[in-house]
Formats: structure tokens, C-alpha cells, sequence
């Protein structure tokens, strides 16, 4: 998985998960998350399944009996990586601003998003990847995509 895929939505909900984290995780409700990332609950869902698929976050379920209570959410790759990314995607919003306001400015015709796009991938270009290298998932991704996808749907 590259990073140039991470939605300005994905961004989001990483930051606010981030937030919540602790010496022994965290476990936000995905309503919680939705409220302070500003986007939907099924937005939050699929973020934090390409997150676990990414191999930066794994989660248990907490239950009392047979009611699902939270989710308790762990970090796999370092903190220097988060903050690198989490100053990748402030990053990437200072410049689609400067983009945007420069075609308001400017009164261009079409849209900034192309550049915008542009930005997008220099920025996560430049950014390295985790020191710890693949997760046993991403390798099983990159070698049998068919096999992976199976075993992300069991989950």
C-alpha cells in the first residue's frame, strides 16, 4: 500500500485516534472518532481497516459477556514514523490551502485539486518508509494479493 492513497478523510481520523492515545492504547468508540473527525462512521471503519491493513494499527475487542463494549486500539510502528507522518499530512493541508487560495486569488479557470494532487505526492514521496519494514500482512499482500484480501474479509 502506497501512502499517496491516504484520503484528506483517513488523515483525519488517524489525527483524532492519535489523540486518544496512551502508555496502553486507546479505545475511542468509531462515533467518538466520526464527531471529531468531522466525517462519517463507515469513513472511520474503512480508515481504521486500511490502517490495520497498512499494518500501523491492530485492535481487540473488549466484551462484557456477549455485547461488544469498545475496541482497543495499539500502535506497530514507531512514534518518530507517526510523527512523521502526522507532519506529512499538516504538510499536505498547508499547501492545498496556499493552492486553493492562490486559484481564488488569481481567478483561474479549472480546478486546484490537480495540483493539489501534485503536492499530495511529493509530500508522501519524500517521506520514508517504517524502519521496521513489512508487517507479516503487507508481505502476504505484496506476494498474493488474493490470499490477503481472503484473510482480511475472515477478520
Amino acid at each position: 500500500m502506497q501512502f499517496r492513497r491516504i484520503t484528506p478523510h483517513q488523515g483525519r481520523v488517524y489525527q483524532a485516534l492519535l489523540s486518544y492515545f496512551g502508555s496502553k492504547g486507546c479505545f475511542p468508540s468509531h462515533s467518538t472518532l466520526a464527531i471529531e473527525s468531522g466525517v462519517s462512521e463507515r469513513t472511520v471503519r474503512n480508515a481504521l481497516r486500511e490502517a490495520r491493513m497498512r499494518g500501523w494499527i491492530t485492535w481487540t475487542n473488549k466484551r462484557i459477556g456477549r455485547r461488544q463494549t469498545s475496541n482497543l486500539y495499539q500502535i506497530t510502528v514507531s512514534s518518530t514514523y507517526v510523527n512523521e507522518v502526522l507532519n506529512g499530512l499538516r504538510q499536505l493541508k498547508r499547501k492545498s490551502a496556499e493552492i486553493s487560495q492562490f486559484f481564488r486569488r488569481q481567478n483561474l479557470p479549472g480546478s486546484p485539486y490537480f495540483h493539489i494532487r501534485q503536492a499530495s505526492q511529493t509530500i508522501w514521496r519524500r517521506m520514508e518508509k517504517p524502519p521496521e519494514g513489512l508487517t507479516p500482512w503487507q508481505k502476504l499482500f505484496r506476494d498474493n494479493r488474493e490470499a490477503a484480501m481472503a484473510q482480511l474479509r475472515t477478520l
